[in-house]
């Protein structure tokens, strides 16, 4: 690689944040909140549009459209598709349609904002088919179906605890199953005539249960987790979202509460359990507040208290293909509902963890094979930075790439073609100095306006300003 191209490389992550305030630049805002609300880059219109805008509450105007959006709300139905470790095949054998089923009820639940607390309870209740009672899928996704193995499940996803010794997995030992002659499908019921198997149920919190035979022994205790006065159950939640947004829960590990692992801001876990709490348990309000809070809107560190994050694989994918223009392909290995899913699928849409590609597995896919946040690996790797400067599928996809084409036609000056691609790439506009840059390389290689701007783009793909969030 030329030395002006890897100036350019150095360059670029230091420029981003230059300014003398504490609060980041509109453009950084911009491709923050549309990477942590809807893994997308914002659209070239959107960027100009945006950073033109004299509007003082566009910030926030930004955080209540992309909330609501259709990408947003895919997003975020992946972030629960992976705690849920929805996958048609091992191990939690979900099949196609029950993912395609469970999926849908999960989007449902966020596009009709339903609260946190009665969403679980919809979940945790469930029963009935896996096609035609989509949340039932949540008691068949066990690759051991005991009562034990589910109420573990049930306490690291809900209440952070990765070791609970209590009996409360009595509750969930009426759950049973049957098969139909609908190839795939399965029941999920409740034997109310199952005897006791004890008298009581005691948690470690100090709750006690009595079950009654002919009731659904779970609703006691999903009642009592989903209360108002559990509030570990809000603050696991809370502390989840955190993470989401900034990678890094205020308890870190977000599923790992223990004695010995406090929260790193008490105050802060504080203020926002009680905000969502007043709100009744509202996700979308609390994600509002959270990305209108003085963390997100800082700078970059060390200047400001934002932590730059690499982007998850799925959202890198679709990041190269966005702005490219060329789009992965996808099939399932089981041929339903469909072998081949629709051009342009989205990796973060896919839904299914068993759906993959080389690409995706070499940026860290997550294999949802467990519940754990922490299976999700977004550190960067010499393979995966071998790739990106080395690799002839990307070298061609940039090449071939119709944006780019289309860019090099309407671009007629240097200065229109680095902006053309930093709005696409970036999403903001080139810098004076990268634009000397440019020159200079063009003018010592004796490039084509349109090698250029091929140097131009992979240049930028190549840069942490493109891989991190920051």
């Amino acid at each position: 690689m030329k030395t002006i191209l890897l100036t350019i490389v150095c360059l670029l992550f230091t420029t981003i944040e230059a300014t003398a305030s504490d609060r980041c630049r509109d453009d950084v805002f911009l491709r923050r909140a549309y990477l942590t609300l809807t893994g997308a880059l914002p659209s070239p219109q959107d960027c100009v549009k945006f950073i033109d805008d004299t509007n003082p509450n566009k910030r926030e105007e930004l955080v209540d459209f992309l909330l609501e959006s259709e990408l947003g709300l895919k997003y975020m139905q992946m972030h629960w598709g992976d705690i849920l470790r929805i996958k048609s095949e091992f191990p939690s054998n979900l099949w196609p349609n029950g993912v395609q089923a469970y999926n849908r009820w999960i989007y449902e639940q966020l596009l009709n904002n339903v609260p946190y607390d009665q969403m679980v309870r919809d979940l945790l209740l469930s029963k009935g088919s896996n096609f035609r009672s989509p949340a039932a899928n949540f008691y068949r996704g066990f690759q051991k179906r005991t009562p034990k193995n589910i109420y573990a499940n049930i306490n690291l996803l809900f209440l952070g605890n990765r070791n609970c010794t209590d009996n409360g997995y009595i509750c969930f030992s009426q759950i049973a199953y049957k098969s139909t002659k609908e190839w795939k499908e399965e029941i999920v019921y409740i034997d109310i005539h199952k005897p006791l198997p004890w008298q009581k149920v005691s948690l470690e919190c100090g709750a006690e249960f009595r079950p009654a035979l002919g009731t659904d022994w779970r609703k006691n205790y999903v009642s009592w987790l989903t209360s108002h006065d559990n509030r570990r159950f809000a603050e696991v939640m809370v502390n989840r979202m955190w993470y989401w947004v900034f990678g890094k829960g205020i308890v870190n590990e977000p599923d790992d509460w223990r004695e010995d692992n406090k929260p790193s801001d008490p105050e802060l876990l504080k203020e926002l359990t009680d905000y969502f709490l007043q709100h009744n348990f509202d996700m979308r309000a609390l994600m509002k507040k959270i990305l209108l809070s003085d963390q997100f809107n800082s700078k970059m560190a060390p200047e400001g208290s934002y932590i730059p994050q690499r982007l998850p694989a799925e959202v890198i994918v679709d990041a190269i293909a966005s702005v490219t223009g060329i789009w992965s392909t996808y099939s399932s290995r089981v041929p339903e509902p469909f072998t081949f899913y629709p051009p342009k699928t989205r990796a973060t849409h896919l839904g299914d963890a068993t759906v993959s590609s080389s690409e995706l597995e070499l940026f860290g896919k997550v294999s949802r094979d467990v519940s754990l946040e922490s299976q999700r690996n977004n550190t960067i790797t010499s393979r995966q930075l071998l790739y990106l400067m080395n690799s002839s599928v990307l070298e061609k996809r940039i090449r071939k790439s119709p944006i780019l084409q289309k860019i090099y036609i309407n671009s007629p000056t240097i200065e229109d073609l680095a902006d053309a691609i930093t709005l696409r790439v970036l999403s903001r506009r080139a810098t004076k100095e990268e634009i000397t840059l440019y020159k200079e390389h063009m003018e010592q290689d004796n490039l084509p306006q349109m090698e250029l701007a091929i140097d131009i783009m992979w240049t930028q793909i190549n840069s942490n300003e493109f891989l991190y969030n920051h």
